[in-house]
C-alpha cells in the first residue's frame, strides 16, 4: 500500500524562515558584531599601552644587566619623546651632545689611545605621542618632562637602581608604571583604556 503525501504537507516543509526568525537572528548578529568592536578597540588601546610599559621594562633591565656585567654605571634618561640608556657619564646630555661625544671618542681612538673594555651600549627607545612624566623616590608628585629638563635614572654595578615611577598618558588612555629597585621589573601598574 503506497501513502501519497498530500500538498499541504510539501508546502510546509519549503516554506524556510519566518520574517520574525530573520529579523532575530539578524539583531544577534548585530549585537555580537557590536561587542566585537568595543573589545577590539579597547584591545588596541590596552595593547599600545601595554606594549609602551613593556619597553620601558625591557630597556630598564637591560640598563641593569649591563651595568652588572662592564661594572660601571648606566643610566636611562627619560625625554619628553623618549627614553635613552647610556653610560652615567652620558646622562642627560642632548643628542647634539651625544654625538659630540662619540666623536671625541672615535678620535681618540684613531690616535692610538687604548679602547676600553667594553664598548658603551647606547640604545633609544621612542616615546612618541605619549605625554611622559616621572615620580621620584618619596615624592607624591608626578613631574613632567621637557626637552630641557630630561629626568635621569640610574642603574648601579651591584644591581640596584633608584624606585621611579614613569606615567605615558596619550589621547586613549594612560598608564602608570613602579619600578623595583632590585630587578628594574615593574612592580605595580595601573591603566585607564578610553575606548
Amino acid at each position: 500500500m503506497m501513502i501519497l503525501s498530500s500538498p499541504m504537507r510539501k508546502l510546509r516543509r519549503q516554506r524556510g524562515f519566518t520574517l520574525l526568525e530573520m529579523v532575530i537572528v539578524l539583531a544577534l548578529i548585530g549585537l555580537a558584531l557590536g561587542g566585537a568592536m568595543a573589545l577590539f578597540i579597547t584591545t588596541s588601546s590596552e595593547r599600545r599601552l601595554k606594549g609602551i610599559a613593556a619597553d620601558l621594562e625591557l630597556l630598564a633591565k637591560r640598563a641593569r644587566a649591563v651595568s652588572m656585567v662592564q661594572q660601571t654605571p648606566y643610566a636611562i634618561t627619560v625625554f619628553e619623546d623618549s627614553a635613552r640608556l647610556s653610560p652615567w657619564v652620558e646622562a642627560g646630555y642632548t643628542d647634539d651632545q651625544l654625538r659630540e661625544r662619540q666623536d671625541r671618542e672615535s678620535a681618540a681612538l684613531d690616535s692610538g689611545i687604548p679602547a676600553p673594555k667594553f664598548s658603551p651600549v647606547r640604545e633609544t627607545v621612542s616615546l612618541e605621542g605619549f605625554a611622559l612624566a616621572v615620580r621620584r623616590w618619596g615624592s607624591d608628585n608626578w613631574m613632567p618632562m621637557l626637552r630641557s629638563d630630561p629626568q635621569v635614572w640610574r642603574f648601579d654595578p651591584n644591581g640596584i637602581c633608584e624606585p621611579i615611577g614613569i606615567r605615558a598618558e596619550y589621547e586613549d588612555g594612560w598608564i602608570e608604571m613602579e619600578f623595583h629597585p632590585l630587578n628594574a621589573s615593574i612592580r605595580d601598574r595601573s591603566m585607564e583604556a578610553k575606548r
